[in-house]
């Protein structure tokens, strides 16, 4: 009893770094938009549906299988799988911390608590593990699965059939796991790896009722989202390496995590450099499949505990001839000094995607709420950010443009597009068949602006200029923002017909995109300049909303004039123009003109009714200031 008591006691580091991991989650305290594709594959499997994204289409848009399952089991059992999946990803994450201390004494010294609390304490330091754990995806769980079978590939522990299995059910990314220990074993017996490799063998046939009913169920091993991110671009490696290198600047101190027991190998034990061959393998993969979409370091989850135990691995090196007292000097200081960079380098970085992602979530959950409301229809939407809005539109067909939840755009993409430049690590598109499929409504990420490629290429099509017509809500960001701002989709107005092709040059987009981001900068003459070039280059007629954003441009440069006649042009081409309506409201209004101000009106309750209020008031606010500013009130 006194003996069990005193191996508790022995624990007490991992008390305080939960307690720090703990307070860091609670300060993040956000849910991952993609942890709705999830959600929504679940509440289908609950009302009946089937394990399924849309109705209907059995495509597993998903790569955490058993974690859907997990959380399907507790929606049986009538309790919220929502909190479920926060509160379980943040037990896990509490798992990591503990075992990464289990697996430091075993690798360093297991009679010397100080190292093990260092390595700990910098786990539960660690924000991108606050920020993933509670987000509602498998990421903790998977990383906690991964870790313990690297435990129990050090302890020899038959146990890791079961973690292994774990891992590929949470994960494709578990089978990597197991062929990362195999070679590991290679490399190190340089002999067949007896003990993985039965592990790894036994840990298949368990998965083979999984793997059978993927391929009954989907017609395929692997998850939809494998065709739609992998690929062999050389902006894969580029950016994958670029996200190797965030994490080393984060949390590897600038790669001498990595570097340092290279140069130590020799006075490594066996354990030790099991780990680091793990690190240095695991490491390699993330970069040659290109890292990751969601940033801050998801991937290197099951790396974290590695990467602080070598960490302490290093010190402990170089402090082994060191005087006990000296030694443990040392270790304090340097516990100081590496939590504190740990909290220190990426804090910017993991509060300022924390801010966008809350934000980005709460405006999709906006829009999908008064899309809902404005159309009582079983409308279809095409978008490139399904989650929360999917899982907020349960019923209707929810077309994922970049191909993670639809097989033919992931299986059957276009060809990149020559010339088109982005920033976006999703390149999959297939305008075409999204143009035959013509869903109801069609959501870019950024209001109008095309951003993805698979915006930017549906520009380049007639068939979507001409059909679609764009409408939107007032909508504020939280109660600070006063100004607030218009939140757009496009719906279809018009059949689409004819031959499906795109015959716009991919310049004009470009230099449309362009123009954009100049007037979201405030940069109205430059943005008039790029779309000059747009227009230049593009057959006619120019696309309605490129007119139509130059229009709003001169407005914004006192160009009135000139913006009435581009505005009353638009208006005479397409009436449906709602943008169009409204300025012409607002400049007649303030004018004076009553008459005219009444036929915009009335176009404007026929097109964005919702909208109306907030027009009314803004031009009584205009009105006001004009008279003021003329002397006449």
């Amino acid at each position: 009893m006194r003996k069990n008591h005193a191996a508790i006691i022995e624990w007490w580091p991992v008390l305080p770094a939960v307690a720090i991991y703990l307070y860091f989650a609670h300060s993040i305290d956000f849910i991952q938009d993609d942890a709705y594709i999830s959600y929504r594959y679940v509440a289908n499997l609950l009302n009946g549906h089937g394990l399924v994204f849309n109705i209907g289409e059995r495509v597993e848009g998903i790569t955490n299988f058993g974690w859907v399952i997990y959380m399907a089991l507790w929606g049986f059992l009538h309790e919220g799988y929502i909190l479920a999946s926060r509160l379980t990803g943040l037990l896990f994450g509490a798992g990591i911390i503990g075992l990464t201390f289990a697996i430091t004494r075993r690798v360093v010294d297991e009679d010397n608590n100080w190292y093990a609390a260092l390595a700990t304490l910098l786990v539960g330091a660690n924000m991108s593990l606050a920020y993933w754990s509670p987000a509602g995806l498998e990421t903790a769980a998977f990383a906690f699965m991964a870790m313990l079978s690297l435990y129990f590939y050090l302890t020899r522990n038959w146990l890791l059939i079961w973690t292994l299995t774990l891992a590929v059910w949470l994960r494709p990314e578990g089978a990597l796991v197991t062929g990362l220990l195999i070679l590991v074993e290679v490399i190190g017996t340089r002999r067949l790896p007896r003990f993985t490799g039965l592990c790894a063998l036994v840990a298949l046939v368990l998965s083979l009722p999984f793997v059978g009913f993927k391929l009954a169920y989907y017609g395929s091993i692997l998850p939809n989202p494998f065709y739609a991110k992998t690929g062999f671009r050389i902006e894969n490696f580029v950016s994958g390496f670029e996200y190797v290198w965030e994490f080393l600047k984060h949390y590897g101190f600038f790669g001498l995590t990595l570097l340092a027991p290279l140069l130590l190998y020799k006075r490594l034990s066996a354990s030790a450099r099991v780990v680091w061959l793990f690190a240095v393998l695991y490491t390699l993969y993330i970069a040659l499949v290109g890292g990751d979409v969601l940033k801050v370091h998801r991937f290197f989850l099951p790396l974290f505990g590695v990467y602080a135990l070598l960490t302490v691995l290093i010190i402990a090196e170089f402090t082994v001839d060191l005087a006990r007292n000296t030694r443990l000097l040392v270790v304090f200081v340097m516990t100081v000094v590496l939590i504190g960079l740990t909290v220190y380098m990426p804090r910017a970085t993991v509060h300022q995607f924390a801010y966008y992602e809350k934000k980005f979530t709460r405006k999709m959950n906006f829009m999908a709420d008064n899309m809902a409301a404005a159309d009582s229809t079983n409308f279809s939407v095409a978008l490139p950010t399904i989650g929360i809005f999917g899982y907020k539109l349960l019923g209707h067909d929810i077309i994922d443009m970049v191909g993670l939840t639809d097989s033919t755009i992931a299986r059957h993409a276009e060809e990149p597009i020559p010339g088109m430049t982005t920033t976006w690590k999703e390149r999959n598109h297939n305008s075409k068949y999204i143009l035959e499929r013509a869903p109801d409504y069609i959501l870019f990420s950024t209001g109008i602006k095309p951003s993805a490629p698979a915006e930017r290429a549906l520009c380049l099509y007639p068939q979507f200029l001409d059909s679609y017509r764009s409408v939107g809500w007032f909508y504020r960001a939280s109660d600070e923002d006063r100004l607030g701002s218009l939140s757009a989709v496009f719906k279809k107005v018009r059949p689409i017909e004819g031959e499906l092709r795109p015959t716009y040059p991919v310049e004009y987009v470009q230099h449309y995109k362009k123009g954009l981001d100049y007037y979201v900068a405030g940069q109205d003459s430059k943005a008039i300049e790029e779309y000059d070039r747009a227009i230049e280059i593009s057959p006619p007629p120019p696309y309605i909303y490129l007119l139509y954003q130059r229009a709003f441009s001169l407005i914004r440069t006192n160009q009135t004039e000139q913006a009435v006649a581009a505005l009353n042009g638009i208006i005479a081409r397409d009436s449906l123009v709602y943008e169009a309506h409204r300025d012409m409201y607002l400049i007649t209004y303030v004018q004076g003109d009553t008459a005219r101000a009444a036929i915009h009106d009335r176009w404007l309750n026929k097109l964005v009714p919702w909208l109306v209020p907030k027009v009314h008031e803004d031009a009584r606010v205009m009105r006001q200031r004009f008279l003021e500013r003329i002397g006449g009130y």
